[in-house]
């Protein structure tokens, strides 16, 4: 009977063994069967989502930003089903993610901001074209009323000059010369414009008809010689104003100049007959054209072919009036075919001696300052 309750105690106690050894193994794997520890770079996740920086980045870089969510979301999934080290790579991940759309927002205000700039400075550039078209008009229209006043000024009854002595007679001689030239000018200005204007071929007559009673050795016709300048004068302001502006070609002489100043560094003035461009030395000593000379001429010729509106009238000055008709003619035929070949369709030429001079015959370089050439652009309107 003594033994069978000595194997049933020792039955018992290996129970009690197994249990006591099933229980410290128990409160062994207690601790691996709590909650993970968080990632540090959750942490670092949730400070960049909270700045600043990501408010912005989400109304401007909304795309990026979303991307960025879901791999903060991908991240916190890894953490759930206790994959460490891809919740920390995928934090990472999120991190760089954010600054992606940090610099994609900063890009897009900086465009946003870039457009504002441009629209704003077209919309200056424009009120500056606007201000620059009324002052060439302004300007426009103060030349043509200047342009009437000394028209009419100089339509007014002259007093009859008397007579004078042989001095004073010289020098009314001289500056009749020099107003016939300036009425055929004038006059040779309004037939480019308008060969069939009227009362042109009157007006022509008559300047004619007084430079041959000059050459006479009569009295100087001063009176004659002025009225006959005014006379020319004003045909050519009527037909200018007979010919309607088109658009932006009412500034065409302000175009013009413009165009000079952009080709080369020309000599260039304004009068009665539109822009003039003053040149010296184009000739050599065998009258013929140096290249320089034919080289500017060309430029000439391809603006007067851009701005086809301005007739060309080559005006030559020979300051001692030595040379022979014959020369004067060649060297205007070299200058006239030169400017054709560069461009220009409508070019004529006048010979005008020494009766315009610039500076004082017989001062020291006179000769060579009074010797020119004008390249005059006639104006087609005022």
């Amino acid at each position: 009977m003594t033994r069978p309750n000595s194997l049933r105690d020792a039955v018992w106690a290996s129970r009690a063994a197994m249990m006591a050894l099933v229980g410290g193994l128990g409160l062994l794997l207690a601790p691996s069967c709590a909650s993970l520890p968080r990632p540090r770079v959750f942490t670092e996740v949730d400070a960049v989502r909270a700045s600043a920086a990501s408010t912005a980045a989400q109304k401007f870089a909304p795309q990026a930003f979303l991307a960025a969510e879901q791999l903060r979301a991908k991240a916190h999934a890894a953490y759930e089903a206790k994959n460490l080290s891809a919740a920390q790579v995928l934090g990472e991940h999120t991190i760089a993610a954010y600054e992606h759309a940090f610099v994609l927002s900063r890009l897009a205000r900086a465009e946003q901001r870039l457009a504002r700039t441009e629209l704003e400075v077209e919309r200056a550039e424009g009120e500056l074209a606007k201000i620059d078209e009324q002052q060439r008009r302004v300007a426009a229209e103060a030349d043509a009323f200047e342009l009437r006043i000394r028209v009419a000024r100089e339509l007014e009854p002259l007093p009859t000059s008397g007579p004078a002595g042989p001095d004073r007679e010289q020098a009314r001689r001289d500056a009749a010369r020099s107003l016939l030239l300036q009425a055929r000018l004038t006059c040779t200005a309004t037939r480019l414009l308008s060969p069939d204007a009227e009362g042109l071929a009157g007006a022509v007559d008559a300047v004619v008809a007084l430079e041959r009673l000059l050459e006479g050795g009569g009295p100087a016709p001063i009176d004659e010689a002025l009225r006959a300048r005014s006379g020319c004068l004003s045909m050519l302001t009527r037909v200018r104003r007979a010919s309607p502006p088109a658009g932006p070609e009412a500034s065409a002489a302000d175009a013009l100049l413009t165009s000079l100043g952009e080709e080369g560094s020309f000599f260039v003035y304004r009068d009665d007959r539109g822009v003039i461009v003053l040149l010296h030395d184009l000739f050599t000593t065998r009258n013929e054209l140096t290249s320089t000379a034919a080289a500017t001429l060309a430029r000439l010729g391809r603006l007067a072919r851009d701005h086809a509106r301005f007739p060309v009238l080559v005006v030559l000055h020979d300051a001692t009036a030595r040379g022979s008709k014959r020369q004067a003619d060649d060297r205007a035929r070299q200058l006239v075919e030169a400017l054709r070949q560069g461009g220009a369709s409508r070019v004529e030429s006048a010979l005008a001696g020494n009766a315009l001079p610039l500076v004082e015959p017989g001062r020291r370089g006179a000769d060579e300052r009074n010797s020119r050439v004008e390249i005059v652009f006639v104006a087609p309107t005022p």
